[in-house]
């Protein structure tokens, strides 16, 4: 279902961070910054500015600013607002090991790994196996039931 341009503008306000003395006004050759808290998120296409008590979202073109005012366009620009949670963009370097080292970590055979005795000496470890829980085993039921101790069940 689609939302309505005014509740996309009241969601987009509480995600605003203020900002103070961001509007400036040019009265002939003076540059006056005007003492407004605003709200401003923009992105490549769109742009949300919050002056208390207005608020509007614009999609920027060539010709300058235009006022969203289809529904559909309101939730193109709250996806152009998202902001990616990767971290980095370049790929991770491998790192670089000596070879000698490289060679002896492949003889460790499968199912160990290295460690250090208590005498300071390196030495092979078993790797501990954890064993999955079965996701289909239903649990027995006893209620109502008595059993025989394990000592009689065994003899039969």
């Amino acid at each position: 279902m689609a939302r309505s341009v005014e509740k996309i503008i009241f969601g987009l306000k509480l995600r605003t961070d203020s900002k103070e003395n961001v509007l400036t006004l040019r009265i002939g050759v003076k540059k006056y910054v005007l003492p407004f808290e605003t709200r401003l998120i923009k992105s490549d296409e769109y742009i949300f500015v919050h002056v208390p008590p207005s608020a509007e979202l614009m999609k920027i073109t060539k010709k300058g600013l235009e006022v969203v005012t289809r529904g559909d366009e309101a939730e193109k620009a709250v996806i152009s607002f998202r902001k990616s949670r990767k971290k980095t963009k370049r790929p991770r370097k491998r790192v670089e090991m000596n070879a000698d080292l490289e060679s002896a970590l492949k003889k460790v055979p499968s199912g160990y790994k290295l460690g250090y005795g208590a005498d300071g000496k390196p030495r092979l470890i078993k790797t501990r196996k954890r064993k999955k829980k079965a996701a289909s085993a239903k649990p027995r039921k006893t209620a109502g039931k008595k059993r025989k101790p394990a000592a009689k069940r065994r003899k039969k």
